[in-house]
């Protein structure tokens, strides 16, 4: 009678603990499930992009910030390549057929180049194939993207510094090694809600070569 006693008491032992573990089992799974469904506030990588991206439309201070600007020009000179973003056009570098979805603005290496609206810096980067290169958001969801510059930029030209039409922001360099084999130019890109657009549609660009306009100064002056 006794061990019968004893087997009873075992398998109620090892019952119950069974029991036990097994809401153990349950409340962990549950605590585990009821974590992963909660919004993780703190470290979701869009709300920090979303904050940026909120932060620098702010930065740009225009009550009309669906106008486009009025833009000037970034360098002076002579565009040698146009934009092309459906007919490919010819790579003297590359020695191949590409689209072009800027414009090569021919000027002088060392030339400034300026900002060509009021804006804000979103980047500051050295690219493999296109060198050293900047870009400033303007009011009108625009973007100035600059390419082939020296790589020694502006003081002060960094991530959320704020820009004035015509300040200084670099200078015209040789660091685009997809267009090395071109004369010393810049390479201007623009951007509208979110896409490539030709820039001439929003610019004044002259097709003088950028000692034309000094040389008929001299001229005249020596006419004189």
């Amino acid at each position: 009678m006794e061990e019968n006693e004893n087997k009873k008491n075992s398998r109620v032992f090892y019952l119950t603990l069974a029991v036990v573990m097994a809401v153990v089992l349950v409340l962990i799974i549950a605590s585990s499930t009821a974590r992963r469904n909660m919004p993780d506030t703190d470290t979701n990588p869009s709300d920090t992009s979303s904050g940026l991206e909120n932060d620098t439309q702010t930065g740009l201070g225009d009550d009309n910030n669906d106008t486009l600007p009025t833009f000037s020009l970034p360098v002076s000179g002579e565009i040698v390549i146009d934009y092309s973003d459906s007919v490919p056009v010819f790579s003297q570098t590359m020695n191949d057929y590409r689209t072009h979805l800027g414009v090569d603005i021919l000027s002088p290496l060392g030339t400034e180049v300026k900002a060509v609206a009021d804006g804000v810096v979103t980047n500051v980067w050295k690219d493999p194939f296109m060198g050293t290169c900047i870009t400033v958001e303007h009011s009108g969801n625009a973007v100035s993207v600059y390419k082939n510059l020296d790589p020694e930029v502006k003081d002060g030209i960094i991530i959320g510094a704020s820009v004035k039409a015509g300040d200084v922001i670099g200078a015209v360099g040789e660091s685009a090694m997809n267009e090395i084999a071109e004369e010393p130019h810049l390479h201007y890109e623009l951007k509208v809600d979110g896409k490539h657009v030709d820039p001439k549609k929003h610019f004044n660009f002259s097709q003088q070569k950028p000692d034309e306009s000094t040389n008929e100064d001299s001229n005249t002056e020596n006419q004189q």
